[in-house]
């Protein structure tokens, strides 16, 4: 069950500065490099199904979001420039991405 601090209103591929915008329900605005959004694929693929399978994934500054889309009333899929589109980002995962990249656990 979603609550207003992993329930996105709107998602904004920023393709100039390559962000992707995620303004939250409860006033928070996320935003997520691109390549930090494929380095952190939670695909089978890049992240195994142990951690010890688990890719490091490099040489994705250039990588750009060709599509999104949604994926039910939970997630969404994102096609990257380098062809890959497996993963499946949960909001709370998005949410989860955020505070990594802000330094909060």
């Amino acid at each position: 069950m979603s609550d207003a601090h992993t329930q996105p209103l709107e998602i904004r591929p920023l393709m100039i500065s390559r962000l992707m915008e995620i303004d939250w329900a409860d006033g928070h605005t996320s935003q997520l490099s691109f390549e930090h959004l494929r380095v952190e694929c939670p695909c089978a693929e890049c992240k195994g199904h142990t951690p010890d399978e688990a890719q490091v994934i490099t040489g994705k500054e250039d990588v750009s979001i060709v599509d999104v889309l949604p994926i039910g009333n939970y997630a969404i899929q994102i096609h990257f420039s380098d062809g890959h589109s497996t993963g499946i980002f949960t909001w709370e995962y998005l949410r989860r991405l955020d505070a990594q990249a802000a330094g909060v656990q």
